[in-house]
């Protein structure tokens, strides 16, 4: 049986394909797919019989592939923060990537606020997880202060993830902006990224070991 030239084509679309099947990134199957419905298209445009059946559904198929191509390369673009994103980033939200951060980012809003605005109410239920990036605010109990939160402590989260009223007041003690989460906002965005959730949780526990490492040099007798 002799070869036709014109059989390389199918010979070289079938290596495509194998080579597609064996990379990993997705990107580049896709790639390697389009080559091969190409390749195909050539092949069956070559025939003494032009094979229309088989030309049309390899433009099906790779008309499909860049559709599926284009948001791939939209998802790969670097991601650039603002001024406050970055510095939010910065403060505490390293261990999510950049990308990750925008999506959490778009489950709450920034805020501006006066000294003296209360962030949290004693006997209160928490609406909110919070952080500033600029101004203080002091925690207390009973009218009795306990100990500040500096810009990039997280504000309400242990009492959050609870669910009981705050045993806490929370006042800013100067102006502030600061970045804020609706509790029902972030239960609906974990359902949506559930893979972000052990981040997230490793995020909250590093913030409450500093708050008790910085609590216990307010107590009576660590002075």
């Amino acid at each position: 049986m002799s070869i036709q030239p014109v059989d390389n084509l199918v010979h070289f679309s079938n290596v495509l394909m194998l080579v597609a099947y064996s990379v990993r990134d997705i990107l580049w199957l896709r790639w390697f797919a389009v080559a091969a419905a190409l390749t195909n298209i050539r092949h069956f445009l070559l025939q003494p019989i032009k094979l229309w059946p088989p030309v049309m559904w390899a433009f099906v198929f790779t008309a499909i592939n860049p559709y599926q191509i284009l948001p791939i390369y939209l998802k790969r673009r670097p991601v650039v923060l603002s001024e406050e994103e970055q510095k939010l980033y910065n403060m505490g939200f390293a261990l999510l990537r950049p990308r990750e951060f925008i999506s959490l980012l778009l489950a709450g809003e920034w805020k501006n606020t006066a000294a003296g605005e209360a962030v949290l109410s004693e006997g209160t239920p928490v609406p909110t997880v919070c952080v500033a990036i600029s101004g203080s605010s002091n925690v207390r109990k009973g009218g009795k202060e306990l100990m500040p939160l500096k810009p990039g402590q997280l504000i309400g989260t242990a009492l959050a993830l609870t669910g009981e009223p705050s045993r806490f007041a929370a006042t800013f003690t100067e102006p502030a902006r600061y970045f804020c989460w609706p509790l029902s906002n972030i239960g609906a965005f974990l359902d949506k990224r559930p893979d972000l959730r052990p981040a997230l949780q490793s995020l909250v526990n590093r913030d409450l070991a500093a708050k008790v490492e910085e609590l216990s040099t307010y107590l009576p007798g660590k002075h």
